[in-house]
């Protein structure tokens, strides 16, 4: 072999070897800077998939509160129908009554000095004359609840504190709205208990 060729030779061997080291040490630094930037990316994906976590809960826990707003209107119209039937109902009773009263009323020059028609003996036996069709109910619920032993009271037509008290022991001890008033519901479950005692 020529001192030439293996000059070359050699010259040939030393650029593969520093080819072959330059593309080690270049695939070395590739992998380490692919590792640091894959790192990153993955710390931000994590990041970005707990922000959108977080979000998400947010949004579930609006969407319930929305929900629980929703079921609280529903209920909240539906009292508000309820009221309005039961105004409804008490405004036709009481046209109804002044109707009769105006009809009672309404005789001729025999009738003026009629007797009022309505008469309540109280538990100290006084009679009371109940003139007002609305004496005459508030007499009757009296009657009932006294029949029950939420009294005694006078049926004097009279919503005085005895009767709020008695009217609310009732509502309480049926399962009513406690309100002291003689509503819709407590004159029919009233009236129920009084039919059911009656025929006792």
């Amino acid at each position: 072999m020529s001192p030439r060729y293996e000059s070359e030779h050699r010259t040939f061997s030393r650029v593969i070897t520093l080819a072959l080291a330059l593309g080690a040490a270049t695939g070395w630094g590739m992998w380490f800077v692919s590792g640091q930037w894959s790192g990153r990316t993955e710390r931000e994906l994590r990041e970005q998939l707990s922000t959108l976590t977080q979000s998400q809960m947010q949004l579930l826990h609006e969407r319930e509160m929305a929900e629980a707003a929703g079921n609280d209107v529903a209920s909240l119209q539906s009292q508000i129908a309820s009221l309005r039937k039961e105004f409804d109902d008490l405004s036709q009773q009481r046209d109804r009554m002044q109707a009769e009263r105006r009809a009672a009323g309404a005789g001729g020059p025999g009738n003026v000095a009629a007797k009022p028609d309505h008469d309540s003996v109280t538990e100290t036996g006084s009679t009371t004359t109940l003139d007002h069709p609305e004496k005459v109910f508030v007499a009757t619920a009296q009657k009932a609840l006294t029949k029950l032993g939420y009294g005694p009271l006078s049926a004097d037509g009279v919503m005085g504190p005895g009767t709020r008290r008695a009217i609310e022991e009732f509502q309480y001890k049926n399962g009513l709205p406690v309100t002291k008033e003689l509503d819709t519901a407590t004159l029919q479950r009233l009236g129920e208990v009084d039919s059911v005692a009656a025929a006792d």
